[in-house]
């Protein structure tokens, strides 16, 4: 899962540690070194990110359709298509 950042910081911007923790405190920063890169985030965040992912339901129409076989739910309505109208369902 890929987290978009709102900064982003050099190990050695670490020295002074206020910037960094205050853009903390607004989004996920990322902090490079040696071509590593790491992310810092307040608890809260963590939390929600978390939660976000635990949640089953669907997040965008893509995860909707995810799984979807247009030619299996055809073949399945093939016989209900067929069938006449016996009431008021009719169109």
């Amino acid at each position: 899962m890929y987290v978009s950042s709102i900064a982003e910081f050099r190990a050695s911007d670490l020295k002074a540690s206020g910037p960094v923790l205050d853009a903390a405190a607004r989004g996920v920063v990322r902090i490079r070194r040696r071509g590593q890169t790491f992310v810092l985030l307040s608890e809260a965040r963590l939390d929600e990110i978390v939660a976000e992912a635990s949640d089953p339901r669907p997040k965008s129409l893509a995860d909707l359709l995810e799984g979807y076989d247009a030619d299996d739910v055809k073949s399945r309505l093939q016989g209900w298509e067929a069938d006449g109208a016996v009431g008021k369902e009719g169109v």
